[in-house]
């Protein structure tokens, strides 16, 4: 970390502000203080301004939440990080749907430490960087039928890019039963309805106010609420609102599915990488193979459309290899079966990759954001 940032600490606990403020001392070439102090409610008391970062001790979830919020209102541009004694699941995500960025638990250990600053470094200076953004790309997450866990792919994908401090946005384009919003326990103000309805006035500005931001770090937009909405939303909206995403976002992850008409057409047509995600299974194969040769047809080569395989277990009758056989493209990326670590992150609304970062799930989804980055 070679640019610098502020930071605050806010503790009511002396020692523990003593403690944190001893472990920052390595960093001190990065970084600048802005105030030690022991509430929220004295913020004034920050000799430096604005911080870019503020530590906050946590004794209560309930008060955190309090405090929390009133950082970010106080200091919207600050990178709220929680410490806590406690070990609590349930509290860590209350915490992070308040708009906690991290969460670190007591005693902070210098490794940890050392991960929390990277991570808002990067956070800070790509969201302040004066340089205009590159154009974005486009990851399209498709598969004709339900069921494929089309879903946990594109949450889980969107959640590892955005980690990395990338401006990502998932959208929901599955208008006939879409699920983002279940799968991160979301219940927005505004849905893709709204940009469709009012795609005369859409700009990046009105584009950025009906998005939903996550905790874990990309900005949603869900699918409408009512089928009849869905219906009325056409592809030239579909294409207009994609192309200024696209400006406005280094990674937009798509969610979609069934069949190659209408606004599919568009979704696919735009993407700059379709991962076909499918499972080692006859009828799975072979609607697999049956669009990848549609897609073919289309135009979309294998340096556009990436196969993969989700739900994998490595001792089932069908193995990768198979696959590749009858289908006649690579395997992009393999994501295993493990059943209980992704209900368990769709009943807590928070991607697997945060929830869990020591699941094989976590470990193939990571691998597969390090592909498409390429």
């Amino acid at each position: 970390m070679t640019s610098q940032f502020s930071i605050a600490i806010i503790d009511e606990d002396k020692l523990s502000r003593d403690a944190l403020l001893s472990s920052l001392k390595p960093y001190a070439d990065s970084i600048t203080l802005a105030g030690s102090i022991e509430h929220v409610s004295h913020p004034s008391s920050l000799q430096k301004g604005a911080p870019n970062v503020v530590f906050l001790g946590v004794a209560r979830v309930e008060q955190g939440i309090k405090d929390i919020r009133t950082i970010t209102a106080q200091f919207p541009r600050a990178s709220v990080i929680a410490c806590s004694s406690e070990k609590n699941v349930e509290g860590f995500l209350a915490l992070m749907r308040a708009g906690a960025v991290e969460y670190l638990l007591r005693p902070i250990g210098p490794e940890e430490l050392n991960l929390s600053l990277q991570k808002v470094s990067r956070l800070i200076f790509a969201a302040t960087a004066e340089e205009p953004a590159p154009s974005g790309k486009i990851l399209a997450v498709y598969n004709p039928v339900g069921g494929m866990g089309t879903t946990t792919v594109a949450v889980n994908l969107a959640a590892a890019l955005a980690a990395e401090g990338a401006k990502v946005a998932l959208v929901d384009l599955n208008l006939e039963a879409g699920d983002v919003n279940t799968f991160l326990n979301l219940n927005p103000a505004y849905t893709l309805s709204s940009v469709t309805t009012n795609i005369d006035r859409l700009d990046a500005d009105f584009l950025m106010s009906v998005m939903t931001r996550h905790a874990s770090g990309p900005y949603i937009l869900t699918e409408p609420l009512e089928v009849d909405e869905a219906v009325s939303i056409t592809p030239d909206q579909i294409q207009r609102m994609l192309e200024l995403l696209k400006k406005m976002f280094t990674y937009v992850v798509v969610d979609c599915a069934g069949l190659l008409a209408g606004c599919n057409l568009t979704i696919l047509d735009s993407a700059d990488l379709i991962l076909f995600n499918t499972t080692l299974s006859l009828p799975g194969l072979k609607n697999t193979k049956r669009y990848l040769l549609a897609l073919a047809n289309r135009g979309h080569d294998r340096d556009r459309v990436k196969l993969v395989i989700n739900r994998y277990l490595p001792k089932s009758d069908i193995q990768l290899k198979d696959a590749e056989k009858v289908l006649g493209v690579p395997v992009y990326q393999a994501i295993p079966n493990n059943y209980a670590d992704v209900v368990s992150s769709v009943n807590k609304g928070m991607p697997v990759v945060h929830l869990l970062p020591k699941s094989p799930v976590t470990k193939a989804i990571l691998g597969l954001a390090e592909r498409v980055k390429r």
